[in-house]
């Protein structure tokens, strides 16, 4: 349907027509719009098959995430616009965990954030189950939520909260993620959608290296193999363990200068 989107990482947004081909749904807008604000800012790679497209998309150093701030991007609801904490371990067993098993030691922080999106264009990331994030600079969430989200199913759809008389479902359309530099993540992008198992990713080795903010935008529109559109399906979800944290090799990297 129609409405307002922003683009590949989030940094205009636009009014979008109906679309009529699953081309149009998942790439030419985007595209386009990304072409006429952004194109000299970042960098993307687009991944998938030309009508079940997903994009990973550069917006900058890890650092210029600040968590006092949120995400500074046009369309996020007040309070919404904040990344969840994510920690690791400090060894090197890397396997998300959604309690804090390691309290008291020094983890490795990350954080991520589940974007949905609504036709009105407003924004807001959410924790497990579709519950909108509520922060602010004076009361920051501090535990480790982000790393629960990462080992949760998350739903493809949940109601926006600046609705309440007649709510308008938000989608699924982002996962943005800053990693310190010695964290380097692996994609594996996973959709149940009307029990149908779609793999994004593929046989495709999609890593993320660390000391970056990216974002992944996640298909508009969602087919099967025989690239036909699938139904509307409010029991969606993406499953879980999206993003796989593995050790950067700082020799190889040293190797490189």
């Amino acid at each position: 349907s129609s409405g307002i989107n922003a683009e590949y990482g989030g940094r205009s947004i636009s009014y979008r027509s109906d679309p009529f081909t699953l081309e149009s749904a998942n790439h030419e807008f985007y595209q386009s719009l990304s072409e006429k604000c952004c194109s000299s800012l970042s960098q993307h790679r687009l991944f998938g098959r030309s009508k079940l497209s997903w994009v990973v998309c550069n917006l900058g150093p890890a650092s210029s995430y600040q968590t006092t701030l949120g995400i500074e991007q046009p369309g996020f609801l007040l309070g919404s616009q904040y990344l969840l904490p994510w920690d690791l371990p400090p060894d090197e067993n890397w396997t998300p965990e959604p309690k804090n098993a390691w309290r008291g030691k020094r983890s490795v922080r990350c954080y991520v954030g589940y974007e949905y999106e609504c036709s009105k264009g407003h924004r807001f990331y959410c924790s497990t189950g579709g519950v909108p994030v509520k922060g602010s600079p004076a009361n920051m969430v501090k535990d480790n939520t982000g790393g629960s989200n990462v080992m949760s199913d998350m739903v493809l759809y949940t109601s926006c909260p600046s609705h309440t008389n007649k709510p308008l479902l938000g989608q699924l359309m982002r996962i943005v993620v800053c990693s310190p530099e010695q964290v380097n993540l692996s994609v594996c992008l996973k959709v149940l959608y009307r029990n149908v198992l779609i793999s994004l990713t593929g046989a495709e080795n999609v890593q993320i290296p660390g000391g970056k903010m990216t974002a992944i935008r996640l298909p508009y529109v969602y087919c099967d193999e025989a690239d036909s559109p699938l139904p509307f399906d409010i029991e969606a979800y993406l499953c879980k363990a999206a993003l796989v944290p593995f050790r950067s090799n700082p020799r190889r990297r040293n190797d490189k200068k």
